[in-house]
Parts: C-alpha cells; sequence; structure tokens
C-alpha cells in the first residue's frame, strides 16, 4: 500500500522532531515567564489555560518563522503546528503545569 503525503503534511512531519527538542525548555521558559508577573506566589491553576496558550503559541510561531515561507503558506504551517502540538502534548502540557502547583 501506498502513502501520498502532500507537502503541507510533509511541512508538518518535518518539525516534529524540533517540536520534540522545544518543547521541555519552552514549558519552563514560559512558566517562569508567568511566574515572573508576580514573583510572591507560584502559579495557580487559574492560570493554565494563559499558560498551556502561550507554550503551544510560542513554539508554533518559532517553527513557523523559522522557515522560508511567507503568506498564506506560513500561516497554514503555523496553524497546522498548532493544532498539534495542542492535541499531542496536551498531557505533557498538562502534566508539567500540575507537578508545579503548590500541593497544599
Amino acid at each position: 500500500m501506498k502513502v501520498i503525503i502532500s507537502e503541507n503534511q510533509l511541512g508538518l512531519i518535518r518539525r516534529i522532531g524540533e517540536i520534540e527538542r522545544l518543547i521541555d525548555p519552552t514549558l519552563d521558559d514560559i512558566y517562569f515567564f508567568l511566574q515572573s508577573i508576580d514573583q510572591s506566589n507560584s502559579l495557580k491553576m487559574r492560570d493554565y489555560d494563559a499558560f498551556e496558550s502561550t507554550v503551544v503559541t510560542k513554539l508554533s510561531n518559532d517553527l513557523a518563522n523559522k522557515t522560508k515561507l511567507i503568506g498564506d503558506q506560513k500561516v497554514t504551517l503555523r496553524n497546522q503546528l498548532l493544532r498539534y502540538i495542542r492535541n499531542e502534548y496536551y498531557s505533557k502540557i498538562r502534566d508539567y503545569f500540575m507537578s508545579r502547583l503548590e500541593k497544599k
């Protein structure tokens, strides 16, 4: 059986290794960035949506900006990356955030 991969899918597939490499440092960077807004307290559960959204957006924008694509092609790739990261790394992002919450 032949599997035909379009150029759009190939652009995403080429970047999966890069996502794996960047996800952990990005989680740390974004957590500390959001925490620096209020140094006295660690993040709360109410901050999870901002954390998740910022991680996904930063990764997808960084990867899309490293390409030579312009216009609609770049936006399409960025949107594919957004969806892929949000779906495939949901539990990793959530687990990281939950592990950093203060245990009371």
